[in-house]
């Protein structure tokens, strides 16, 4: 009794899990692949750039000499090993950047895995914007006043 009972059950998840995999399958197969590129491609250069002046700001603040405290406990104890850390501190900072490269520029010329190429550049896009809003606070809030300062003190030319 109960075997049978779990087979029902079993057979019914299964058919469930298929129609949502059919459902799924659909969904991405509406995503044209040109007008996901169109959009990483930008989104991908902010991150970058986003990136790029963070580090800068952070080493801005490093060297001017004010009352810099990093807040991120993992890279301050890296900033503590002097230049060395901060090389990794940096390499691991763009760590994320490889992965989103490759959703950004996988191409599928013969149209061998549609599915699969949808999926990687969605992830990719929703990974972007999910990362460039966060780096856009980031730097908005805590690195914009410190390069500012830095401009109008002339420390950064």
């Amino acid at each position: 009794m109960k075997s049978e009972r779990f087979s029902k059950w079993k057979e019914s998840v299964i058919q469930d899990y298929n129609q949502k995999n059919e459902r799924d399958k659909r969904w991405l197969m509406k995503l044209k692949v040109e007008t996901l590129d169109k959009y990483l491609w930008p989104l991908y250069v902010a991150f970058i750039c986003l990136n790029f002046l963070d580090i800068y700001s952070t080493a801005l603040a490093m060297t001017s000499g004010s009352t810099f405290y990093e807040l991120n406990r993992f890279a301050a104890s890296l900033f503590k090993l002097d230049f060395g850390g901060y090389l990794i501190a940096v390499a691991l900072k763009f760590m994320p950047a490889v992965p989103l490269f490759y959703a950004v520029f996988c191409k599928d010329p013969k149209n061998e895995h549609p599915i699969q190429i949808r999926t990687v550049k969605y992830a990719g896009l929703i990974a972007l914007i999910v990362g460039d809003i966060i780096y856009s606070y980031v730097v908005g809030v805590n690195n914009i006043p410190i390069l500012l300062s830095g401009v109008s003190s002339g420390a950064v030319k």
